[in-house]
């Protein structure tokens, strides 16, 4: 990574001494602090004579987070690595810390889920704002199946794989959706079902997030051509143009709401099953429509509801202002809709 020539000048000439003289390998992530620094310098110029440019846009980044405690998502990081032309970066938590465009790559020592507030640690740290976070994990089901899913986070009752009680997470609907549209065709030419998972566990976070995931066995965690799978659609990720959405019932996997995001133009966020509305407490659905930022429709899994519940949902949706769709009201899929 280059500084450019312009910047020079707006930093203490203490500062470049030390980056002139550094190694090549080892002043990249050196390099990126001094081009933050001057970017601000620029902008607070530009503020100063109201004119402003795209250097004064605040940074917007999406971090991509592995844990050492996982082979799975270890395995779709070295894949990240091995694909992209990324570049060091500071070091977060004494650990190699990787960039690339909007993107930096991180790894955490602890379990994914027992890590809450990471996105207020990694804009500390980088000093950048986080736009998405999206977990790099493994998938673990009873039913063993080779799969490839995607899902948001939080609880909508206990907290009993990490996170707060009752609690939803900021939700990434056009980015999560992409990524499943993304996977469909790789992951299914590897022999894996490519499904969304209904909103479940933790960590907290206060930030965009999602779960990107390959299972369901340790065979599967093990396997570097579904892992290359995940690390190609990240690297070419870009959110879906597409009106966006809650869903509503079903069981774990939501099987319709993953063929209606793969069939027609819509993005899904917060997946609430059948199990967790039955158990929900009051304010749950309120909460994962606006913890769905820019939610204006609502589908429902109607064969997965009982008659009162669908009744009662339709009411309170109503009353938030959504739009309750049919698959026959949505726009056919167009794989090129992103922006």
């Amino acid at each position: 990574m280059v500084l450019p020539e312009s910047f020079r000048d707006l930093l203490d000439p203490a500062f470049l001494e030390v980056l002139d003289r550094r190694e090549e390998g080892d002043r990249d992530h050196v390099v990126s602090r001094a081009y933050r620094s001057a970017t601000h310098k620029v902008c607070a110029q530009r503020r100063g004579r109201k004119t402003m440019g795209p250097a004064c846009l605040p940074d917007r980044m999406r971090f991509l987070v592995a844990s050492e405690g996982d082979e799975a998502g270890v395995h779709q990081q070295e894949e990240l690595l091995g694909l992209g032309s990324w570049t060091r970066d500071e070091p977060f938590g004494g650990r190699a810390a990787w960039r690339l465009r909007d993107m930096i790559l991180v790894t955490i020592p602890e379990l994914h889920l027992d890590r809450d507030h990471l996105d207020r640690d990694l804009e500390s740290s980088f000093n950048e704002r986080v736009d998405l976070v999206v977990y790099l994990s493994k998938h673990r089901s009873e039913s063993g199946r080779p799969s490839l899913t995607v899902h948001p986070i939080g609880n909508p009752g206990p907290a009993e794989f990490g996170g707060q009680p009752e609690t939803l997470v900021p939700s990434a609907p056009r980015w999560m959706t992409a990524a499943l549209r993304g996977l469909r065709h790789a992951g299914r030419a590897l022999g894996y079902e490519v499904t969304f998972e209904a909103t479940h566990h933790g960590p907290y976070l206060t930030s965009p997030t999602f779960f990107i995931e390959q299972g369901s066995t340790a065979r599967e965690w093990v396997d570097r051509e579904a892992s290359r799978a995940i690390a190609r659609v990240l690297l070419n990720l870009r959110p879906l143009n597409a009106p966006i959405a809650i869903g509503l019932g079903g069981g774990h996997y939501v099987p319709r709401h993953t063929d209606v995001a793969l069939r027609r133009r819509i993005a899904f966020g917060h997946l609430l099953a059948t199990y967790a509305l039955a158990k929900a407490s009051p304010g749950l659905l309120e909460q994962a429509v606006e913890r769905t930022e820019g939610a204006t429709l609502a589908y429902l899994h109607r064969k997965a509801l009982s008659k009162p519940e669908v009744r009662d949902i339709e009411q309170r949706l109503e009353r938030l202002g959504l739009r309750i769709v049919r698959e026959a009201d949505l726009p056919s899929d167009r794989e090129d809709e992103t922006s």
